[in-house]
């Protein structure tokens, strides 16, 4: 028992050991340069790595800091590997990755060379898995000078601008970890948000799903083919639709999806993609809502148009990605799923394939709630 005991008491000992000596290779804060945000451009020569780092003299001696509180540097090198060296050089303190949240590339890259850019990123000791990655529509280090009016960190408003756009069906999140399944993923095609700068103001905006086809931007889908392909991603919260009626004028909606399913038939030797949404809509506001009553008819007649305008904004996102040769909507990946068979006869030259997919939308909308002041019968 004594020894029993004795045993119990090493463990302890040693585990306490533990614990104390994992801090003691640690590296303080205040000896570290704390990157926010990093963003990547062409340069002659190579790359040209912008990052944006916490500016800790913003901050020292005051308890409720104002204003931005980061600052941006600048450095090249044929690599990013070698910018990064330099950029270690050229600093007083160790850059420390581990704070990262976004990852912005400029369309250039995205145009010519993503694939090895991004690499490093997927792959490097510094790498995240959750960190956002975008699109600059045009140069990141412009996207990263932004201010987001006087934001105290403005690459961390950037992230919550795709996050809710996210929601609300204007732009998508997708993070290093998700990059890398694309990657694995024999027939998907990469996709990625677009920031782009606002004239003549301080801040930055959505632009799009920027897709692509054999790792090059392939093209950037416009507001509806934006929100179509969110549709049928199954990731809006809500989205906010107008209709018109010659009765009741222009009809503004919301629509909360609550169930999108996606699947794969062979039909007569060919590839139907079918997808199949459901959910609910709340009228927000009827333009002659006061001046009509809205009856039985007007209200199925809502929901029939919500119906039409949600196929239709699938079918031109859908539409879209054939158009410009990128299955970033995963046709391949239900193909896969639904007729193995089929995939092991296509999937090896897929992009060839992909363009005689067919694709076939069906919509079932009902009506939850009526937010306004329309009468009702």
């Amino acid at each position: 028992m004594k020894n029993f005991k004795m045993f119990k008491i090493i463990v302890c000992i040693a585990l306490i050991c533990s614990v104390f000596s994992g801090c003691m290779h640690q590296t303080n804060l205040k000896n570290l340069i704390v990157i926010e945000g990093v963003g990547i451009d062409n340069d002659e020569d190579g790359v040209q790595l912008t990052v944006q780092s916490l500016n800790p003299g913003k901050s020292t001696g005051v308890e409720k800091p104002e204003g931005n509180m980061t600052i941006n540097t600048v450095e090249k090198g044929t690599t990013i590997v070698e910018a990064i060296s330099n950029l270690n050089k050229a600093m007083s303190k160790e850059l420390f990755f581990g704070h990262n949240k976004i990852i912005v590339f400029s369309r250039e890259i995205c145009e010519t060379d993503l694939n090895n850019k991004l690499d490093y990123f997927l792959r490097s000791s510094d790498a995240r898995a959750d960190v956002a990655v975008c699109m600059a529509d045009g140069d990141a280090k412009k996207v990263l000078e932004n201010s987001e009016d006087g934001a105290h960190v403005p690459v961390e408003n950037m992230v919550y601008l795709i996050g809710n756009g996210q929601k609300m069906g204007t732009s998508i999140y997708i993070t290093t970890n998700d990059l890398l399944n694309l990657y694995a993923d024999k027939t998907t095609d990469m996709y990625l948000p677009v920031l782009k700068e606002r004239a003549d103001q301080d801040n930055v905006e959505l632009s799009g799903i920027a897709i692509f086809s054999n790792d090059k931007l392939s093209y950037i889908l416009d507001e509806e083919e934006t929100l179509g392909f969110m549709l049928m991603s199954g990731k809006i919260k809500n989205c906010y639709l107008e209709i018109h009626d010659e009765d009741l004028g222009n009809i503004g909606i919301e629509v909360i999806p609550t169930k999108i399913k996606k699947k794969v038939d062979i039909v007569d030797g060919g590839v139907v993609f079918k997808v199949d949404v459901k959910g609910h809509l709340m009228i927000n506001e009827v333009e002659k809502g006061i001046a009509n009553v809205l009856k039985e008819e007007h209200l199925k007649m809502i929901c029939s148009k919500a119906e039409e305008k949600i196929s239709y904004l699938c079918s031109r996102a859908f539409s879209a990605c054939q158009e410009h040769d990128s299955d970033s909507i995963r046709v391949g990946e239900y193909l896969a799923k639904d007729s193995p068979e089929s995939y092991e006869l296509l999937s090896d030259d897929w992009n060839k394939y992909f363009k005689t997919v067919s694709f076939s939308v069906k919509s079932d909308i009902n009506l939850k709630k009526i937010s306004d002041n329309t009468q009702i019968e």
